[in-house]
């Protein structure tokens, strides 16, 4: 594994476990079942692509991330201060997550532009994975909206 790819590997890494840390904390406020259980799905998705990229990290020899971002972590209070204060607090837990989730999708997108032929294989399952999140949570959004 080249360092450009465990750097890439372990930047997608820390935003990914910050947009996983992102549906916990939504998966403890949200008032709607439903909504709970579909958020809670798409932080075991993340988890599963976390522990993908950590093992490809880990087959090149090199130490995984295991840690999200400060920036993440800032983001996380935010989202979580506002929809407390929100009359619609499930609605803005998803516009929240939609937001940081496209993030991720357009940063994944962005490396498989340049990324090697063994990478853009690897992020292209991610990618994937993503695309499925990015419906759920842009349809929620598009019918939340107050």
């Amino acid at each position: 594994m080249s360092h450009t790819s465990h750097r890439l590997y372990n930047t997608l890494i820390r935003r990914g476990i910050d947009d996983r840390n992102l549906y916990r904390d939504a998966v403890s406020q949200v008032r709607e079942p439903g909504l709970r259980a579909l958020l809670s799905e798409n932080a075991q998705m993340l988890d599963a692509l976390i522990g993908d990229l950590q093992a490809q990290v880990r087959a090149g020899g090199r130490t995984p991330a295991s840690h999200g971002t400060l920036a993440g972590s800032v983001h996380r209070a935010m989202t979580s201060m506002r929809a407390r204060h929100s009359a619609h607090c499930d609605a803005a837990w998803v516009q929240g997550l939609a937001s940081h989730e496209c993030a991720l999708l357009n940063c994944i997108e962005r490396q498989i532009r340049h990324a090697s032929a063994e990478t853009v294989r690897v992020l292209d399952r991610q990618r994937s994975r993503l695309h499925g999140i990015h419906h759920d949570m842009h349809c929620l959004a598009g019918t939340t909206h107050s």
